[in-house]
């Protein structure tokens, strides 16, 4: 089997140097090329056809943004980013996962002289996002699903949208949200794997491109109409019922979550406070987050979607939903926004499996 060819760029010899070090170790991978600059990747770009490029951002010339753009619009390539948390670097990343990149890893959380947390990390997303070629598990249709029960709602046009993703997640939330278009009321509960400080970025990012508000959530505070509310990095949510409204519960992470925030315990909490009045998307992402808690969602008579394999980054929270028997529909990023849209426009009768 042909290894996975990888593009490595930084003006830092010390983290190319670093990157080759972990990369080379795994025979899985070749480090077909090394570059300090994005002028220097772009002038190689064909000749090395790498399958992965790992890219800097805050580099001098053409820098990591322009690079990446000359990337697409060259030789479409998945990108990982080497990323800084760091108040001024983390809009770029933001910025760079909607302009095509799949993923990025924060340069902070791990030792560039210790290499061992850091090769596991970026190794195992090189493997999810560039997999191995080998027979998929059929999931090219949902398991059937009981007829959704009556709607018992508490007001006559109230529903609740829930959308969970990681690995290439901020695109495809973007994706969805902008299909749902301006008359769409339901508030929107999103959870993104991504680390705390970047997701006040993400929610500001969104907030400036769609026709709704877009704000991180905040512990207590009601849901309410044409608001969207991202869970902050670092803290699970959940939502409560207080009185006649449906609100916001942050919580630090603790040791039964992989993920922090995790879409399971948001979508858990909603199949037991919201039930048959919610409607939920589970988009692309590593791993196997929201699988159960769409399962509760289902059982509590809540409408499912799932992103299919050929639109997802990483088809692994998607697959890990459907083999559950979870999901009502499977439908492709483009298809995902509208079909919600129709959804929410049922108001004040179950929507029915098509």
């Amino acid at each position: 089997m042909a290894a996975i060819r990888i593009a490595v760029v930084d003006d830092s010899i010390f983290i190319r140097k670093a990157m080759v070090r972990i990369l080379e170790a795994d025979p899985r991978i070749e480090v077909i090329g090394v570059a300090a600059s994005g002028e220097e990747l772009i002038d190689h770009l064909e000749e090395w056809q790498p399958d992965l490029i790992s890219l800097d951002l805050s580099m001098p010339g053409m820098g990591g943004l322009r690079t990446l753009d000359e990337i697409m619009a060259r030789r479409p390539t998945p990108v990982i980013i080497l990323s800084s948390l760091a108040h001024e670097t983390a809009p770029l990343t933001i910025e760079a996962l909607h302009r095509g990149a799949v993923d990025f890893i924060d340069k902070q959380r791990y030792s560039l002289v210790d290499f061992q947390s850091l090769s596991e990390i970026l190794l195992e997303k090189i493997l999810q996002i560039v997999p191995a070629q080998q027979p998929a598990t059929d999931v090219s249709r949902a398991r059937p699903v009981p007829p959704l029960p009556r709607a018992a709602r508490t007001t006559g046009d109230f529903d609740l949208l829930l959308l969970g993703a990681s690995t290439g997640g901020p695109l495809a939330i973007q994706t969805v949200l902008e299909a749902l278009g301006r008359d769409f009321r339901a508030p929107i509960v999103i959870v993104q794997h991504m680390p705390a400080g970047f997701t006040s970025a993400f929610a500001e990012r969104l907030d400036s491109h769609l026709p709704f508000a877009v704000r991180e959530a905040t512990h207590g505070e009601p849901l309410v109409a044409h608001t969207a509310y991202l869970a902050p990095g670092g803290l699970h949510i959940t939502l409560d019922q207080n009185n006649d409204a449906v609100t916001i519960c942050l919580s630090e992470a603790d040791d039964d979550s992989l993920h922090c925030p995790s879409v399971d315990r948001l979508f858990s909490s909603a199949a037991q406070v919201v039930g048959p009045r919610a409607f939920a998307a589970l988009l692309t992402g590593m791993g196997k987050d929201g699988a159960v808690g769409l399962a509760a969602l289902a059982d509590a008579g809540a409408y499912t979607v799932a992103q299919d394999e050929e639109s997802s980054v990483v088809f692994g929270m998607p697959r890990a939903a459907i083999e559950t028997g979870a999901v009502r529909e499977i439908l492709p990023l483009s298809e995902i926004g509208a079909r919600l849209r129709q959804l929410e426009e049922q108001t004040g009768r179950t929507p029915r499996s098509e």
